[in-house]
């Protein structure tokens, strides 16, 4: 077979197992139609893409999000992929279509399964595996208990980054590969752009331990120092095509609540107990595993499913083939053990739950045990049939475990994208029990959050809220007023702001809160009364709309409470435009002695700019909560305000010159023929 034959029966042959992979979950949807809608996905990871899709639609880049403060910033979030073309073309199109919230979530996970079968088939395929081995590796690199059970029904930015790993790895092979041009660096960047916008740290180090493991075989088979350069050169194109994701990352996490890590027992939390791994060959066997309230609990090791031959043909090589075995697979033998290590061992810093590296773990397990039945001489009969043990394995797992047994899920109805009974005009601060117990569909199996609206779930209806899902908090507001994850405010904190700063002259009239939800678990309501007026009452809860009708975003202030002696003029604002990324107001102060405080009603991050009349003026926040500006006495013009943070304008100039430096030597390349497929 020529060169040009085997390059297109390798694209065929990772179509097919992705189709594999996508015919699979079919099977797995037929069963239960919910599969893919849990926890983070229905209270996170859909409303926000529903807004992705909006901002698109509007023509605006979906780096802010003006209808939730705790998850304001979608750049510094990192989950959602902001600046991966993959993701957001894949959520523009799936928008396009009338799908149900569990649809759209399916469809969602289903591409980049998709996508993470194909990249499997063709590394295994890159190490001369054959087709029906190639094919095993992409189920169990896809369709594996954690990926199936956390990754692609809840943690959607495991998926996502995940999905393109099996192909920056196959790219980084083939940057080593001596034998292919000079041009061979190009390989490795664009998968590894993709995985790192693809929204989940883990990965990232996942990747670097594998480019780390790759330089060291290399060097270890006596390759000189300067071989390593194009596997150095194409993850320096790849991070510098990614740079603006990575760089809003590190901006946003400084000083948030997750760099505090809070809770140190979150990093014992989720680990890998080893007397789960008999769960590799019988995913039932169950043992205690520490949970997220660090208890720990009996758990089937579903986490651990890969179709029961892996594990079985590796164990039957180490056996069998022994010495001849080992010394031919030694490397991929350490970095099994080393992962595994990862998984089992407590994590560190901002990360938590190490069972999060059981992906690469199951992607190395299914490489190596390919390696073992290619070097037990079987016939491609068998080796199909082995497949087809593997995909039967792995289907009756799923049918007979639960797939979330430690998640909840919630009940939200399609009437979410419906604002009422809330006003879009309004901000809104709700104040809400934790939904994963309150919410969770066993403890209240109703439809729920039409009035309460946990986590981001405003932003289906494009309502303004305070409230909203943040694993790291970075936001000033949320840390402020001690926001959980999931979107609840403190108890305690909620009760001071609504009893001792609602009032006209209060800190929330100064964000400019005009709305207040209150979940009928709760008997606080906003002070003082003369403030406020019950809007709606049901059984979910109560809505209170400030008395005068809503704020406007863009005020003028006489005083703020943290200085109430200073003297501050009253400005004329006419505001002309007011959206994502940019305020565009007409400003006049009067003439005298005082100067005007202007205060936005969006959550403050570092990064906006300002001028009046094209002269460059500065953007203050008032305890880190909201943008705020002082115009000079006498100040008249248009005020504009953009967001425009030093990582967006350095990340956009390295992706740039990155992009440049691989669009150049890519057409090199094709102008010298010099890109050649393997064979």
């Amino acid at each position: 077979m020529n060169e040009k034959t085997s390059w297109r029966a390798d694209l065929l042959g990772a179509g097919a197992a992705g189709t594999l992979v996508l015919a699979f979950c079919g099977l797995l949807l037929w069963h239960n139609p919910l599969l893919f809608w849990n926890d983070d996905y229905e209270i996170s990871i859909l409303p926000v893409f529903a807004d992705v899709a909006r901002s698109w639609s509007q023509g605006q880049i979906p780096l802010l999000s003006p209808y939730s403060w705790v998850c304001g910033n979608l750049a510094g979030e990192f989950q959602y992929g902001t600046f991966s073309l993959f993701v957001n073309a894949a959520v523009v199109l799936i928008w396009k279509f009338p799908l149900a919230f569990a649809q759209q979530a399916a469809a969602l996970s289903l591409a980049h399964l998709f996508v993470l079968a194909a990249g499997a088939f063709l590394l295994a395929r890159g190490r001369n595996l054959s087709s029906p081995l190639a094919t095993m590796v992409a189920l169990v690199a896809a369709l594996n208990g954690w990926i199936i059970c956390w990754g692609a029904t809840d943690w959607f930015g495991a998926l996502g980054a995940f999905a393109w790993l099996p192909w920056a790895w196959w790219g980084m092979e083939r940057a080593l590969d001596k034998s292919r041009t000079k041009f061979r660096f190009l390989w490795p960047a664009p998968f590894v752009y993709l995985l790192v916008t693809g929204g989940f740290p883990y990965t990232v180090l996942m990747l670097a331990l594998l480019a780390l493991w790759l330089a060291v075989k290399s060097l270890g088979e006596a390759r000189p120092l300067a071989s390593l350069w194009p596997l150095a050169l194409g993850l320096g194109l790849g991070g510098g095509l990614s740079a603006p994701a990575w760089l809003a990352l590190f901006d946003y996490v400084h000083g948030s609540a997750r760099a505090a890590q809070e809770n140190p027992g979150a990093h014992w939390q989720w680990l890998v107990p080893p007397a789960a791994l008999p769960g590799l060959i019988w995913p039932p066997w169950t043992v205690p595993w520490t949970d997220f309230w660090t208890r720990p609990v009996p758990h089937a090791a579903i986490e651990l499913a890969c179709g029961t031959v892996p594990p079985l043909a590796l164990g039957a090589a180490l056996v069998f083939l022994r010495g001849r075995f080992v010394r031919r697979m030694k490397w991929e033998l350490g970095l099994l053990v080393l992962v595994l290590l990862i998984a089992v061992l407590p994590s560190a810093n901002v990360f938590r739950w190490s069972f999060r590296w059981l992906p690469l773990f199951h992607l190395v397990l299914g490489l190596l045990a390919a390696e073992a039945l290619a070097q037990f001489r079987l016939t491609n009969g068998w080796r199909w049939l082995l497949v087809f043990v593997v995909f039967g394995s792995l289907l009756a797992t799923y049918l007979v475990l639960p797939t979330h047994p430690a998640v909840p899920r919630y009940h939200f109805a399609s009437s979410l994208t419906n604002p009422q009974p809330l006003d879009p005009a309004r901000l809104y601060l709700s104040a809400y029990p934790p939904p994963e117990t309150a919410y969770r569909i066993e403890n209240h199996p109703r439809p729920v959050g039409q009035v309460t609206r946990p986590g981001s779930t405003s932003v289906w209806a494009g309502l303004h809220f305070v409230n909203g899902y943040s694993p790291i908090g970075g936001a000033g507001v949320g840390r402020a007023f001690a926001f959980s994850t999931h979107g609840e405010i403190d108890p305690g904190t909620a009760d001071y702001l609504l009893g001792y700063e609602a009032g006209r002259d209060g800190l929330l009239a100064l964000l400019g809160v005009d709305g207040i939800v209150v979940a009928r678990e709760s008997a606080a309501a906003p002070q003082p009364a003369t403030e406020w007026t019950l809007a709606h009452e049901e059984e979910e809860g109560r809505i209170y709309h400030r008395v005068g009708g809503p704020l406007p975003r863009v005020r003028s202030v006489a005083s703020l409470p943290s200085s109430p002696n200073e003297k501050l003029a009253r400005a004329t604002i006419g505001l002309r435009a007011d959206s994502r990324q940019e305020i565009i107001a007409e400003v006049e102060v009067p003439a005298g002695e005082d100067p005007a405080l202007i205060v936005f009603s969006r959550p403050y991050f570092d990064g906006y700019r300002a001028t009046v009349n094209g002269r460059k003026i500065a953007v203050d926040s008032y305890r880190g909560l909201v943008p705020v500006i002082k115009l000079p006495p006498g100040t008249q013009g248009r005020l504009v305000v953009i967001y425009r943070p030093w990582w967006l304008l350095v990340g956009g100039a390295i992706a740039a010159a990155s992009l440049l430096v691989f669009l150049s030597a890519l057409g090199m390349a094709a102008f010298f023929g010099a890109v050649r497929p393997a064979q």
